[in-house]
């Protein structure tokens, strides 16, 4: 994914892309403000706008003095619109009263769309040609008037008369057109600056921070590219039809709305505003909807197209740095969760945030997170992802391969019927206490073989609890240590009919306590976040009943924060041996390094 450079070379780009716009001798042809229909002119279009789609753009900018900014907001606004709703455009009216709040909100000063000619092409336009020139034509026809009055010349100085007149009424409107022209061009120079001020020239800083401050080392451009990578329709079209996810957020807002109600609540990197609108349909009293991305101008069309702009207040910047209107709020919700739930490391401003806003007593939802690592045995996953450089059409590219010292994790959906160990806990995070420098963490492990197999990889995932009360935020040990799977001591994994029963929910959610959760694990219905697999250099043949016995190691890279580097040290253990002592060199540990980019 492309990212915007702020280099000087950059701004230097960004230049050139703004003299392309205004150089082009043909104008691009522009788009009709609610279908997909092109003109030439801006003043053919908006003719159409008004005939066909009923809102007459030039008499409501005539009407409500709309200035040259709130008209680049007017077209970016609706076009904004359109992309959040296809049916947009179909609607019956469109109207504005003067008193929307996208008027004054240099937001929908960027261009809604890339190029739009339109916007550069409304100094074309000119409200009050009519008044103009029935205001220079009167001054003519008072001039020769005045002129028949006064002179009782010939026919020959009549008619020279007559044309002196008409030539300076002409003059006197070419004037006033090149002061127009000049007052629009100063305004376009004008919003060329401020669109780069605010859009092309706010630099991360990040990286003049203390480095020590709670362990987070901020790297120039990485958070640039971060935030820029939320701000495309794809993803979050993905993160919200991941139904798991989504709806896990809005049974636990909707089912415990007496929680919401009239209560402050905060959401951090919110996205599209779902959580936000979630929270406030919960009856919330205000909602903080914090995003840096540019996906939050989208946010706030969607806020106000479902009339919630009363409750919720949309706030562009990183929480570390901005200030909120209000000293504590009551609740911070926040989807922060990335691939083995700490890559990207956003849990780590979910935490500045609840340091710096959560009232005491305050709850954060989720409000507490788990890592588990199990094992699978998948020969064709093996062929696929790491033998498959091994043959190409009758070529090898062993170069292609893994490395064997630091090795690519790899984030894929893992079969249930590919699980073929028990599943053991190596993080617990309780969201109310955890500080980021705790987030990267080294834990013991001991696993199960449940079937005879060939283990193949480790495969990570990651659940999360919802709780009412901080308190208690999340179940207890013996529910969390209980197995992936019903039944799982009474058959094998991935049996057609004597197999496992996966669950869609973690296990260990408690109705009567209304403490919820859900599962990313391969027992589950898969999500976007999927399993984090780490493919051993030398598969384990083991035996049911045999034991894995190892620790894992995951902490923040030291060059980007945002990706993690793990260690995986472990030894087979024979079913019967784990408590006999091994003669010397007979358990051979092996440690192996993975990169999760």
């Amino acid at each position: 994914m492309s990212t915007i450079s702020y280099s000087e070379s950059g701004l230097d780009s960004q230049d050139e892309r703004w003299d392309d716009w205004e150089g082009d001798e043909m104008m691009a042809p522009m788009k009709c403000l609610f279908c997909s229909e092109t003109f030439q002119n801006p003043t053919t279009l908006f003719s159409h706008v008004k005939t066909t789609h009923g809102f007459d753009f030039m008499k409501t900018r005539s009407e409500l003095g709309l200035d040259f900014y709130q008209s680049m907001r007017v077209v970016n606004y609706i076009r904004m619109m359109g992309l959040s709703d296809p049916k947009f455009g179909s609607m019956s009216s469109f109207s504005i009263d003067g008193s929307e709040a996208f008027l004054n909100d240099d937001g929908f000063l960027k261009p809604a769309i890339p190029d739009d000619s339109l916007l550069y092409a409304l100094d074309e336009l000119d409200l009050d040609d009519d008044e103009h020139v029935s205001e220079a034509s009167s001054h003519a026809d008072n001039t020769i008037a005045a002129t028949k009055g006064a002179e009782t010349t010939t026919a020959k100085d009549e008619k020279e008369s007559k044309l002196m007149a008409r030539i300076q009424a002409l003059e006197q409107q070419v004037g006033m057109r090149e002061r127009e022209i000049k007052f629009i061009a100063e305004q376009f120079d004008d919003y060329k600056a401020l669109v780069k001020r605010q859009f092309f020239d706010s630099v991360d800083t990040a990286s003049d921070t203390n480095s020590d401050a709670e362990g987070i080392k901020a790297v120039a451009g990485t958070s640039d590219y971060y935030f820029n990578s939320y701000a495309s329709n794809d993803i979050h079209m993905q993160m919200l039809q991941d139904k798991v996810r989504t709806e896990g957020y809005r049974d636990f807002i909707y089912d415990n709305k007496d929680v919401f109600k009239d209560k402050v609540v905060l959401d951090v990197g919110c996205g599209t505003g779902i959580l936000s609108m979630f929270a406030a349909r919960a009856g919330a009293a205000k909602v903080f909807a914090v995003d840096n991305s540019e996906i939050i101008h989208k946010a706030q069309a969607n806020v106000i197209e479902n009339k919630l702009d009363g409750v919720i207040t949309l706030v562009k910047g990183k929480i570390e740095e901005l200030e909120l209107p209000v000293e504590k709020v009551d609740i911070i919700i926040s989807e922060w969760m990335g691939y083995f739930l700490l890559f990207e490391a956003m849990l780590d401003s979910v935490l500045v945030a609840r340091d710096r806003y959560l009232a005491p007593g305050g709850l954060l939802a989720p409000s507490a997170s788990y890592i588990y690592l199990t094992a699978i045995s998948d020969e064709d996953y093996l062929n696929d992802k790491v033998n498959y450089w091994s043959n190409v059409y009758g070529f090898q590219m062993s170069a292609m391969k893994p490395s064997v010292t630091i090795k690519e994790a790899d984030v894929d959906v893992v079969s249930s019927a590919s699980v073929v160990a028990s599943r053991a806990l190596v993080a617990e995070i309780d969201h109310g206490s955890a500080t980021p420098a705790t987030l990267d963490f080294t834990s013991p492990f001991v696993l199960t073989a449940t079937s005879n197999a060939t283990i193949h990889a480790f495969a990570g995932y990651f659940d999360v609890a919802f709780s009412r009360n901080q308190a208690t935020p999340g179940p207890s040990r013996e529910d969390l240590n209980r197995p992936a799977y019903e039944n799982a001591d009474d058959c094998s994994p991935g049996g057609p009919a004597i197999g496992p029963k996966p669950t869609a929910k973690a296990l260990w959610k408690q109705p009567e306590s209304s403490m919820g959760g859900f599962t990313t694990g391969p027992h589950g219905i898969p999500t976007h976040w999927r399993q984090t697999i780490f493919v051993l250099r030398d598969p384990i043949k083991a035996a049911k009943g045999d034991e894995v016995h190892g620790q894992i190691s995951c902490k923040k890279n030291a060059e980007n924060p945002r990706e993690l580097d793990l260690e995986i040290t472990y030894s087979h253990i024979p079913l019967g041996t784990s408590n006999q002592p091994s003669p010397a060199g007979e358990t051979v540990k092996i440690c192996e390094r993975y990169q999760l980019r």
